[in-house]
């Protein structure tokens, strides 16, 4: 899968190892290889197609692993480097992910995610952002870890939000967007 994204003219413009926008980078495993691993940018795929009115809302990236045996992790990621969460609205992010999983992923390069010679160990979608940081006053990822565990134990706000967001399929997975703060998801294999 990774050689053939990287084959593709249409994308080599497009791709990356630096998983990072909006001033907010993901971390990638040490252990992971350049050769095993490739991001594409979605939304600027998506710009440099130049359809007027017409471009959708994307994501920021959709990042492939190989994890070997011709079996694949994918990371879905939107980045959002804001204050609050209310600076984005959960239609937009829908529209966003819907673009990647239902018309990139499924349709317009069907040819290389829905190959059925891959295999996938996992398809994450997440919404990545500086808001929770922000919003539960935790400096640190550990800080909000903790934070999360207390209130989910008290409180299913973060369940009810969670099922809140629409659900996705994509080659016979229910997929729903998770939410992370920077540097997480870490970007690695999964065996």
């Amino acid at each position: 899968m990774i050689n053939q994204i990287k084959s593709n003219k249409k994308l080599s413009a497009y791709l990356s190892h630096n998983i990072e926008d909006a001033g907010m980078q993901i971390e990638v495993d040490n252990a992971l290889l350049e050769d095993e691993y490739i991001g594409i940018k979605l939304d600027d795929y998506y710009m440099g197609l130049k359809l007027g009115g017409e471009t959708p809302k994307a994501v920021d990236f959709i990042v492939a692993v190989d994890c070997e045996c011709d079996s694949y992790a994918l990371y879905i990621l939107e980045l959002k480097n804001v204050k609050s969460a209310q600076q984005f609205t959960t239609k937009d992010i829908e529209d966003k992910f819907e673009t990647a999983v239902c018309r990139f992923m499924d349709k317009e390069y069907k040819d290389i995610f829905k190959n059925p010679k891959y295999k996938y160990k996992q398809v994450k979608l997440y919404l990545v952002s500086s808001a929770y940081l922000n919003s539960l006053g935790a400096g640190t990822f550990e800080e909000y870890a903790k934070l999360l565990k207390k209130i989910g134990k008290k409180d299913s706000l973060t369940k009810d939000i969670h099922l809140s967001y629409k659900a996705f399929y994509f080659y016979g997975m229910r997929l729903f967007i998770d939410r992370e703060i920077p540097p997480n998801p870490v970007i690695k294999k999964i065996v």
